[in-house]
């Protein structure tokens, strides 16, 4: 097993999580994070920690902060390691789905890509390099269960083509590599509103158009943070591995559109008008207060996807199936204010 693992991205959704699991697995972490200086970094990254359920203050000495970059050569880190880790688990990502921000996604997720695997060829050649990327590389063919060597294809955008060239890089790399894939990400057992609306921003919006363009039988395939982040610290840490390229994901256990606003309406009331009538066009006013970023959700939504977890649970018996969405996501969207969600939705 591994006994010191580098890990990027760890003020994120995801990285966060990973550093905690793999801390409470008694492994030392190095965190490459962003700062303007070691103590700007440092705060950073415990400001992220201590939002976590998983949290205690114990588990800090098992955490070294590194101030770095991963979109710059090297990590940005001088003077580099001292002690070569065992393992590179790289989380840091952009995860906007505009078009106009296109050059920064580039610039993070395939740039980060080739710098991880020059970082890795320089000062850790032997390390198993666990690459994060996400399932909706793949969105098709619509209506499926796709397992993981369904081949690219379906709606896309600045970040799954990002991370479509990001996975090729890591692939060809010649390092001893495993590729992961996260379906839709939710905070649960993070005490940040900011994570929390990072996606569910849309569900507020939805209210106030009343009829949404989504089919209620589409499922969307959605995992928890927390479980999310434990699938990755034990193939990080897996002695051998019969597989290279992994998804996270609910399967065939995944819900459907409607079973998820049933259970939000359930505990909040509020949302009960949200009436999702397929595809058929809205009106002008609607598409109009729709606005683009919500137009980014809609082919996800509809595409009706599974992503496919029998290699996982094959490979990793004692990780199980993860919880039903309808358990968590009504107190998460609980946590939206409208106010949050139209700041959300103007972002890029």
């Amino acid at each position: 097993m591994a006994q010191r693992v580098l890990v990027t991205g760890g003020t994120g959704l995801i990285g966060g999580e990973v550093i905690l699991a793999l801390a409470r697995a008694g492994v030392r972490v190095t965190a490459v994070t962003r700062g303007g200086s070691q103590a700007i970094a440092s705060q950073r990254l415990r400001d992220r920690l201590q939002k976590s359920q998983w949290f205690s203050p114990e588990l800090l000495g098992q955490v070294e902060v590194l101030a770095g970059d991963t979109t710059l050569p090297g990590f940005g880190l001088t003077p580099p390691l001292e002690i070569p880790p065992d393992c590179i688990v790289h989380c840091a990502a952009n995860t906007q789905f505009s078009d106009r921000e296109e050059d920064d996604v580039w610039r993070t997720n395939v740039g980060g890509a080739e710098h991880l695997v020059a970082f890795a060829r320089a000062h850790a050649p032997r390390a198993r390099v666990v690459f994060v990327s996400t399932a909706s590389v793949t969105t098709g063919p619509e209506g499926a269960v796709v397992n993981e060597d369904t081949a690219f294809q379906g709606y896309e955008n600045a970040y799954t083509r990002s991370k479509r060239q990001a996975e090729a890089i890591v692939t060809a790399s010649g390092l001893d590599t495993v590729i992961l894939r996260p379906a839709i990400v939710l905070s649960r057992g993070i005490d940040d509103a900011a994570m929390a609306r990072s996606i569910l921003w849309a569900v507020p919006i939805m209210r106030e158009l009343g009829e949404v363009p989504v089919s209620p039988d589409s499922h969307i395939d959605i995992v928890p943070v927390d479980y999310t982040a434990q699938c990755i610290a034990d193939v990080a840490l897996a002695p051998s591995l019969p597989h290279r390229l992994y998804h996270i994901s609910a399967g065939t256990t995944s819900q459907s559109f409607k079973q998820l606003l049933d259970a939000v309406a359930a505990e909040c009331p509020e949302f009960k008008g949200i009436a999702p009538v397929g595809r058929k066009p809205l009106s002008k006013r609607a598409m109009a207060r729709l606005m683009r970023p919500l137009e980014n959700y809609l082919p996800f939504m509809n595409a009706d996807i599974r992503y496919a977890n029998d290699r996982l649970l094959g490979d990793f018996t004692a990780i199980g199936i993860p919880a039903l969405a309808t358990s968590y996501v009504p107190s998460l969207v609980a946590l939206i204010s409208l106010a949050d969600a139209l700041t959300e939705m103007v972002r890029p």
